[in-house]
Order: structure tokens, then sequence, then C-alpha cells
């Protein structure tokens, strides 16, 4: 190559670095279009300190453009309502004033405004209106309040006045018709006050607040170091855990290199089952062990203890009786008791490395998946159940921490607890349920049949009556029981080949510490 094709290319790259620069500095300065228009715009391309990133959608209580305020759009829907709620009450009075005098409005306004009476006028409701629009948009229009205490104070004012207006209105002075509208007008005006709290508590201000925090992301000018994503850094997982990837394999450009040997964790199970590995928990599996164990430790106590269980439930076509206790600080716990046409490990396996295909047959649950695998014993898992007692009991959802162990005799005991994790946080459309230490326990009796145990001890949640709690329970547990024994005699019937699991550690039957 001679020396002119080496100036060539590096013109070249210089080229290129300076198209990227560019590239780069154009990107950056249409995050600031709005404020290019206004004469915010610095000579050398960056953006002045007062650079705001287009709202997307998403804006702080008020913004500047052209020298004039804007209020956000979910403040700007709550001054709507206030205004909505003046002439509500206002229409409302006057279809009143008609029912009380026909034909004859005048006389029937001067009745309830110049003659007013407490006891007998309405027209204090539209003066409560009044009062709350003059409040609320001197407040959070034109002052921009941040602050709920005024809401909070018409709201107080208006539900003391209807409060001495009910005990004191003389409703039986009025036909039934009138009774009927004035009952209305008061309900209306006590509704919608409770409406405007609501909206201003849980919409305007989260919301502004959320707006506020992103647009402080996009405060600092941006240079070469600034994120692309701007805002995105600040959503990351801290942790104080850091993460080195494994050496590359030699030859690991070349196409020839088997597949396997580019996975830096490999997996501890025999079988595929889709698990995540959390690096940001850190010292966090150490307390899923923690926790698995001591579940597993007090489930086991809890199951072999014999005595104060009290028999809820019998069916005997299905062999299944569901028993209840009652402990000091769980609560009610719940115990069925079984038996399977399988063996104690085929029955484990189902329930333990096959759960997740359970929403299949399983009617009691939505969704079944695993979070997180820490060792060959200890999961978390997350289970979405299915709504119970004819829907009058909502989904639940739970996260629990699992552990498993072999115990003397070839009994197999598989326990959990309620745990947290940050790949699951709570779900707004759901209730999430708290489970306490519970168990499946599965003594072998003979190559294809064992005796199940399952003592659920959970806490659904709610403003939920304890009679249908129970009742709910017990049917969970049977119908959960029933589609099991009918899988596992599917699964016996059909010979379906199952992926291989860890029945070599199992079928030895030794105690795993």
């Amino acid at each position: 190559m001679s020396i002119n094709d080496d100036d060539i290319m590096s013109s070249a790259d210089v080229a290129r670095k300076q198209q990227a620069h560019e590239a780069g500095r154009i990107l950056y300065n249409s995050f600031n279009s709005n404020a290019t228009d206004s004469g915010n715009h610095q000579p050398n391309g960056l953006v002045s300190p007062g650079y705001h990133r287009p709202s997307d959608g998403l804006e702080p209580c008020h913004s500047t453009c052209g020298g004039q305020r804007r209020i956000s759009t979910v403040r700007r829907t709550f001054c709507l309502l206030i205004l909505f709620d003046l002439i509500l009450s206002f229409i409302l009075w006057v279809i009143y004033t008609q029912f009380l005098n026909m034909g004859e409005i005048s006389k029937a306004l001067r009745t309830e405004i110049v003659e007013y009476h407490f006891d007998s006028s309405l027209f204090d409701t539209v003066i409560l209106a009044f009062w709350r629009f003059m409040v609320l948009i001197i407040s959070y229009a034109v002052v921009l309040s941040q602050r709920p205490w005024m809401v909070a104070i018409t709201t107080f004012g208006t539900c003391l006045l209807l409060l001495f207006k009910i005990f004191y209105f003389k409703f039986t002075t009025h036909s039934s018709n009138d009774s009927a509208i004035s009952y209305i007008v008061l309900l209306v005006s006590f509704v919608i006050a409770w409406v405007e709290t609501w909206m201003l508590d849980f919409k305007v201000l989260p919301r502004e607040k959320k707006d506020r925090e992103r647009n402080d992301t996009f405060a600092r000018p941006p240079n070469e170091r600034t994120h692309l994503l701007a805002g995105s850094q600040h959503n990351l997982p801290i942790t104080d855990q850091y993460y080195s990837p494994v050496n590359t394999p030699i030859e690991s450009d070349s196409e020839d290199v088997p597949s396997d040997a580019f996975h830096s964790m490999p997996g501890t199970r025999g079988h595929s089952r889709s698990a995540s590995v959390n690096l940001s928990l850190g010292g966090q599996e150490q307390e899923y062990k923690k926790q698995g164990k001591e579940a597993l430790d007090a489930a086991w106590i809890l199951v072999n203890d014999q005595e104060d269980w009290k028999l809820e439930t019998s069916r005997e076509e299905i062999g299944a009786q569901v028993f209840s206790k009652y402990l000091p600080k769980a609560g009610k716990v719940f115990l069925l008791k079984g038996y399977l046409d399988a063996s104690a490990v085929e029955s484990f396996e189902e329930l333990w490395y096959h759960i997740e295909e359970s929403p299949q047959w399983n009617p009691t649950v939505l969704e079944m998946r695993c979070l997180q695998h820490i060792d060959e014993n200890i999961e978390v898992s997350y289970q979405l159940s299915a709504e119970a007692a004819g829907g009058m009991v909502s989904s639940r959802d739970f996260v629990t921490v699992q552990c498993w162990e072999v115990k003397e005799n070839g009994v197999i005991i598989s326990a959990g607890s309620g745990t947290t994790h940050p790949d699951m946080p709570e779900q707004k459309k759901y209730v999430r349920g708290d489970n306490g230490p519970g168990c499946w326990v599965y003594k072998p009796m003979s190559d294809d049949r064992c005796e199940v145990m399952w003592m659920l001890n959970t806490n659904l949640k709610g403003w939920l009556p304890q009679y249908l709690i129970d009742q709910s329970l017990s049917g969970v547990m049977i119908d959960f029981y029933k589609a099991l024994r009918e899988r596992l005699t599917y699964l016996r019937q059909t010979s379906v080949t199952r992926e291989p699991s860890v029945n070599s550690a199992i079928r030895p039957m030794k105690t795993i510490a």
C-alpha cells in the first residue's frame, strides 16, 4: 500500500469522525426544537441551561412557552371538573325549583333566594359549588398550588354543611317527587366534592410529580458523554456487585465452534426451564436460601403435629380430606390428605419441575413461572390464582421462595413461604397475597402409589369475610387435588415422555443437607 493510499484512508477516517460528531450534535439539539424556536439555542450548537426535552405527553404542573405559562393536561382536566361541578349544581337546583312551582319560576326563585331558609331551601348547594369553584380555581389554576390542602378544606366544608342540612331540612313538607329531587341535589353535591379530592390527590399531583422528575433529567445541556436515551440511566438497579464475564473462548470467531461453548453459566438442571438470573441481587441469594430453609423446617414441624386438626370437608370419591387448625400468629391453616396413583418422585416432579405447565390442566391457576433459580433445591416463583367462590374472591398473585428436600424413608417435602422479588413488584390489577410456611409432602407407598399431604398457609388480603375465605380455600384445594390426580393418570395412560430431571438425586432416598 502506498503512502498516498494511507493519506487517503486517514482523511476518510477524519471525515467519518467529523460526520459522526455532527450527527450526534444534531441528534442532541433535536431534543430542544421548542427552545430553538424561542431563541434559546447557543451559537456553538449546544443547548442553553434552560433546555427542556419535549414532553411526549409528560409535562410538569406548568411550563413556559413564548413567555406564557401553560398548565399540565391533567390539571386542566381537573379545572374542567370544577367548572362542571358548578354548572351541574346550578342546573339541578333549577330543576328542583321547577318541581316546587311549575309555571311560576319567578316565585320559586324568590322563595329559594330572597326568602332563604336553611331548613327549606337548597340554594346553598349552589353557593357551595360556587365557593368550591372559586377556591379551587384560584389555588390550582392561578397559583398552581402543589398541595392538597385547599381541596381538603372545600370537601370538609361541603360535608359539614350537608351533614347539618340532612338533619334540619324539612323533607316532609314536599311531595314525593320534590323529596326525590332534593335527595339527588344533596347527594350530587356530596359525591362530586369527593371526586374532586380523589382526582387531585390520586391523579393530578402524582402525575405532575412524575413529570417533574422526568423533566429534571433533561435540565442539563447534553455533551458527548450524555446518554442518547437520557433518563434511562436513572432506572437501572443500584448494586454494589460487579459481574465479570468469562473469557472469550479461543477461536470464538469461528463458525465451527459449538453453541454451548458460549454458555458462561451452564444450567444446573438436567432439563430446560426458563428462569432468570438476576445479577443485581448479589447477597440476596443467600437470603432466599435462608428463607427457603426456614420455611421448610417450619412446615415440616407443622405437618407432623397431629393435634387440634379439625375436619373441614371430605370427598370419599377422590379419597381426599381437608382439615384445618388455628395458629396464634398464622391464623387458620388448611391440610389436605389424599393418595395419588403415581410414585412419590413422579408426583413431586410434576409439581416442581413441570409446574409451569400447570395452567394447562389446573383450573385454580392462571399463571405459574420461575422468577429465579437459586440452586438445585431452591427457587423463587410467581403464581397467579384464578377467581374462587363463584367470582366473589378475585384473583390473587403470590411471590414465593420454595425449597425441597428428601427426608428419611424416601419422604419428599417441598415447602415455601412468601417473599419479594425485584422482577415481580406488586401489580395494580391484582391483590398480592402472602403465603406463610406451607408444603407438599410425598410419602412412598409403592412404585406407582403415594400418600400426599398439602398444607396451605395463606393470607388472601382484602376485605373478605372469614367464612368466605374458608369456603374458598377448601374448594380450591379439592379442585387442585382432583386436577392433579387426573393429570398423573393421563401421563401414565398416554406414556408421555418427560424431560430428564433429578431422578438420580432423589431415587437413592438420601437426606440432602
